[in-house]
């Protein structure tokens, strides 16, 4: 376990700064959690008030981080760091297989301009440098085709289909897996 106050570095790309939430990033994330469009493909259901974000760059964020995992970050433009666009972050899926999964969202005014794939392609970079995986996956609801966009331009490869594996919001849904080996990462890179 790492120190209480540990947080994930700071990461910097040509247009992106990636950093840890705090808990004054609530006001600014709320209005792009709140939007149904964004969650339609994601775990969790769009933030239904300003106390459910609080609580997630707050105390979700601050117990992920105690847990020494980076995730979530702050997808911020480098020019404005403190209004966070999106998040992302790597997790351990299996850490005794050494097996990491890749998340990402990104507010709705901001898709179709290469933000997922710039965050993602800096989270895919730590993740490979400071923990050390195998393979690094992500898993996509089917019906997400900017989601499997955005995996394709990183070099994941679509690896199959779990059907009926995931019960969200009342309904059965299928699950794309895709995945970069470490081997694979480092020869594109």
């Amino acid at each position: 376990m790492k120190p209480p106050d540990w947080r994930p570095p700071t990461l910097t790309t040509a247009r992106l700064t990636l950093r840890p939430f705090e808990p004054d990033d609530a006001p600014a994330l709320f209005p792009y959690a709140n939007n149904p469009n964004v969650t339609r493909f994601t775990l969790w259901d769009h933030h239904k008030t300003l106390a459910e974000t609080a609580a997630f760059v707050g105390d979700y964020a601050r117990l992920r981080y105690l847990e020494g995992t980076a995730e979530p970050y702050a997808i911020t433009f480098a020019a404005d760091p403190g209004h966070p666009v999106g998040s992302c972050g790597v997790f351990w899926a299996s850490e005794a297989n050494r097996n990491m999964e890749l998340g990402y969202w990104v507010a709705e005014p901001f898709w179709g301009g290469g933000i997922a794939v710039e965050a993602s392609r800096a989270m895919v970079d730590l993740a490979f440098r400071d923990y050390d995986p195998v393979r690094l996956q992500a898993r996509v609801i089917a019906g997400n085709a900017a989601s499997c966009r955005v995996l394709e331009k990183l070099g994941f490869r679509f690896e199959g289909t779990l059907r009926a594996s995931l019960l969200r919001r009342g309904r059965f849904e299928d699950v794309m897996v895709y995945a970069v080996l470490r081997s694979e990462w480092e020869a594109a890179g």
